[in-house]
């Protein structure tokens, strides 16, 4: 598992970069305004919508249960994900472009002006992530070996793709 781990580790880095890359060749990308916004979203928004601290419910706390189960039960591809695995096939946003939305966004999905900056950032509409959302919340419940990967992609999206000058 530990080869598996650090191989989706390293596709998820290079997944990113590329990923960056192209949106700049494309002229997209979050401008400085962009990321104040993002930043600021990210204040007010610190936590889940109701939740007034950190402190899991006994409902999450079950489902961290069942998501540790799911994990230690998983087969994970041991050199990363094929580019042709059916699991990965976009539905509205790829998942690259997905996890560096939910990024952007964090626990303000309710801010329809934020929501639609980012999108319009990463050249989606709201449809395209509307449906990226249904899929890929579903999927990364089911399917750890997916869901690691886009807890990869998340955790290197740190730096949000910059808008070229």
């Amino acid at each position: 598992m530990a080869r598996a781990m650090q191989a989706i580790m390293a596709q998820a880095a290079a997944w990113v970069t590329t990923y960056k890359s192209e949106l700049a060749a494309r002229g997209l990308g979050f401008s400085p305004e962009d990321l104040a916004a993002i930043a600021a979203s990210a204040t007010a928004h610190p936590l889940p919508p109701g939740h007034a601290t950190a402190e899991p419910t006994a409902s999450e706390l079950a489902d961290m249960q069942r998501v540790q189960k799911l994990a230690l039960e998983t087969v994970y591809p041991e050199a990363g994900f094929a580019p042709d695995d059916p699991r990965l096939v976009p539905v509205g946003m790829p998942l690259v472009s997905y996890a560096v939305a939910a990024r952007a966004i964090g626990w303000a999905s309710d801010d329809a002006e934020l929501v639609q900056r980012v999108l319009t950032a990463l050249g989606h509409t709201r449809a395209d992530y509307d449906a990226a959302s249904a899929h890929w919340t579903e999927l990364l419940k089911t399917d750890m070996a997916v869901a690691t990967l886009y807890g990869q992609l998340f955790g290197n999206a740190n730096d949000l793709p910059v808008r070229p000058a």
